[in-house]
């Protein structure tokens, strides 16, 4: 009985044994498979002060100089939860990260010019945590030029030039991939960026034509239905919370009212975009001052089911869940797509 009791012990170390082995070597593949992807790239953010819970925005900004302008350029880019990514002043990117988090991956090779090039990357985290990784590959000079980490400067004033008072090297690292709860992101390619999939002009609503509703907040009607990017533009710095109804959908207040949710903005933002497209009607914004204005950014809609913040789904794109001040950085985690 001893003899066997000490085989089954053996056998069981053995398995044990097997089993970390294999999670290493897991381990090793994935790490291997993303570093290709992403090469030094770090997770970089603005604060690991986590107490109390709160809205954090981050604008991180680096420089990049060619010899030539490229043929074609990968940029590839997540961040926890919603990002903007300007290239030489124009918006080319955005999405947002759960549920799953994602690679999203585009050419800015148009964008790219000779000489001293601007990336910047406006971040947003309705709590403290929150981060980005990014690289850039660009066609004539090699793979993962530009990449998240020492590169940048984390700007506290929102401006798109390529220096700034307010630069300050990048205060915190997470490290390289992976990292909990972020995982590895799993390769999303859009074949346009957010400037190739706008064709149309803007549809805009300036705040004097805003409806002021009961308790406080303003009513935008658009002149059309439009489905695209909506971008608020605010006359100053302070909180506000935005909701967004189709045609369909009751135009009761206080229904969006509770539905908002909170803009967070670098301080000194003056324009701010919804990352995911979609079929916009009215607007409805609450705060203490009227925005100057909301646009709706048409979509192509050739372009519409790939472009920028459109996340395919099994039966449609997954659309994206509210935002919350209240929401603990880690939930959430259970759908991905």
């Amino acid at each position: 009985m001893q003899d066997r009791a000490r085989r089954q012990r053996l056998a069981l170390l053995a398995l044990g044994a097997g089993v970390m082995l294999a999670a290493f070597a897991v381990h090793g593949f994935w790490k291997r498979e993303l570093s290709h992807l992403t090469g030094r790239a770090e997770w970089i953010w603005v604060t690991d002060v986590l107490d109390p819970i709160h809205a954090q925005s981050a604008l991180f900004v680096a420089s990049l100089r060619l010899d030539a302008p490229p043929p074609a350029a990968l940029l590839k880019v997540c961040g926890d939860r919603e990002y903007v990514v300007y290239v030489n002043g124009t918006p080319a990117a955005c999405g947002w990260s759960r549920p799953g988090f994602r690679l999203d991956l585009f050419d800015v090779g148009h964008l790219l010019k000779q000489g001293d090039n601007v990336i910047a990357v406006e971040v947003r985290s309705p709590t403290p945590v929150g981060a980005l990784l990014l690289a850039l590959d660009v066609d004539g000079v090699g793979r993962n030029v530009l990449t998240s980490g020492r590169a940048f400067e984390a700007r506290s004033r929102f401006a798109l030039s390529a220096r700034d008072p307010s630069d300050r090297p990048v205060p915190v690292s997470w490290g390289m991939p992976p990292r909990f709860p972020w995982g590895y992101p799993r390769p999303l390619p859009h074949p346009r960026t957010l400037d190739e999939v706008v064709t149309e002009d803007p549809v805009r609503v300036d705040g004097s034509e805003a409806r002021p509703l009961p308790g406080g907040g303003w009513e935008f009607v658009l002149t059309r239905p439009v489905h695209g990017y909506l971008w608020v533009e605010f006359g100053g710095d302070g909180m506000a919370f935005v909701a967004t109804a189709n045609a369909n959908e009751p135009g009761d207040a206080e229904v969006w009212r509770a539905e908002a949710s909170p803009v967070v903005r670098v301080k000194g933002q003056r324009r701010w975009l919804d990352p995911e497209p979609r079929q916009v009607s009215r607007v409805y914004v609450f705060g203490l001052r009227p925005p100057a204005a909301v646009e709706l950014w048409p979509v192509a809609e050739e372009f519409s089911s790939a472009a920028p913040g459109v996340v395919p789904g099994s039966f449609a794109p997954v659309p994206r869940t509210r935002w919350t001040t209240r929401t603990h950085p880690e939930s959430g985690r259970a759908g991905s797509s």
